[in-house]
């Protein structure tokens, strides 16, 4: 036999052993997944998607539990979840897209876009609403029941609660005046932008913006006590994803599909350490994503986003045990092939 022909078997011999040492740990890393989240849901520590993926390829996407209150139908990966305070990004990156196109400077103050409000809005910049330092008060939610109604008490506020850009106070007001500016410079809805110019063209096809319980496919969250959330959105825009849409949403980020790395890290800049922005917290090296993490939370719903070049772990749920770190961190810990803790079961069961 020649050496050429020694050398290659070789080859082949070292890649076969390779692969299947690779096989291997994969097949313990989707085994160990399982039983995480088996034995969680049977003690009823978690109902709901999860969504794995390593090195870019999906490693383990599966449903457990009930997509109701009733018990009687199940959830499955088709499902779109209520997503919190993450869907905050979609006004955050429509505002850089928006300033991409020239159509806004994040040094420009308000009341450029919405001259109905008082004198105030003179001092609150753009950048203030992404990093929630405006001063602006905060919702008062048990008056609000639409957008209207919350236009209408910013419109009475005499005065902000601080000097803005001096102090970060998490604030939905940022919010909702973020998504008023996208509104009024493109002369569409939040809704309708969101929709048209975000989701569909990033091949986001199942997303809907404040769905309601007549929704098909939509989970409906619902307490230990099998009591269903009446939904109700005080103020408008927030946009509901199934496992499939809410990963190709973390790998728009990711990839900057929507817009540019110095975009990006713009939304990723807090106003101190520790604070949140509209993306959440992560940071950028050498034009790319070393770290996106976002949590969210509404009724009975919690969504939870941990992204980095070597993972993605997306979690959502319809019944919310306040669980989901510690889920993500025993995830974590089986990628990395160290010992994991199970979930215990929630105390209030």
């Amino acid at each position: 036999m020649d050496i050429i022909k020694i050398k290659s078997i070789l080859l082949f011999t070292i890649l076969l052993i390779t692969c299947s040492n690779c096989y291997s740990q994969s097949s313990k890393k989707v085994a160990n997944l399982d039983s995480l989240f088996q034995k969680a849901h049977k003690l009823k520590a978690f109902n709901g998607n999860v969504l794995v993926s390593e090195n870019g390829k999906i490693i383990y996407e599966k449903s457990f539990g009930q997509a109701d209150a009733s018990g009687k139908v199940q959830l499955n990966k088709k499902y779109r979840f209520h997503i919190g305070s993450i869907a905050k990004e979609f006004n955050a990156v429509g505002i850089l897209m928006l300033k991409e196109q020239g159509k806004l400077k994040l040094d420009d103050s308000i009341s450029k876009f919405l001259p109905e409000l008082p004198s105030w809005a003179n001092k609150i910049k753009i950048i203030h609403l992404l990093q929630y330092t405006s001063g602006l008060p905060q919702i008062k939610w048990n008056e609000v029941n639409q957008d209207s109604d919350n236009m209408m008490h910013l419109k009475n506020t005499v005065s902000l609660d601080f000097e803005p850009g001096t102090k970060y106070d998490y604030n939905n007001n940022n919010v909702f005046l973020q998504r008023r500016i996208i509104e009024k410079i493109t002369n569409m809805s939040f809704d309708s932008f969101v929709m048209k110019k975000m989701l569909q063209p990033v091949g986001i096809k199942n997303g809907v913006v404040d769905p309601t319980e007549n929704e098909k496919l939509f989970a409906k969250s619902f307490n230990n006590k099998g009591k269903q959330d009446i939904i109700k959105y005080n103020i408008s825009g927030w946009t509901a994803l199934n496992l499939e849409d809410f990963y190709k949403w973390s790998e728009v980020i990711n990839s900057f599909k929507l817009i540019s790395p110095q975009s990006t890290q713009e939304l990723f800049n807090p106003f101190s350490e520790g604070s949140q922005t509209g993306l959440g917290e992560g940071e950028i090296h050498q034009g790319q994503v070393k770290k996106h993490v976002h949590d969210g939370a509404a009724f009975n719903y919690q969504a939870l986003l941990v992204s980095n070049p070597n993972f993605t772990i997306i979690l959502v749920t319809n019944n919310k045990q306040n669980n989901l770190d510690e889920i993500s961190n025993s995830i974590q810990s089986i990628l990395d092939e160290k010992p994991f803790n199970q979930i215990e079961s929630p105390v209030n069961n």
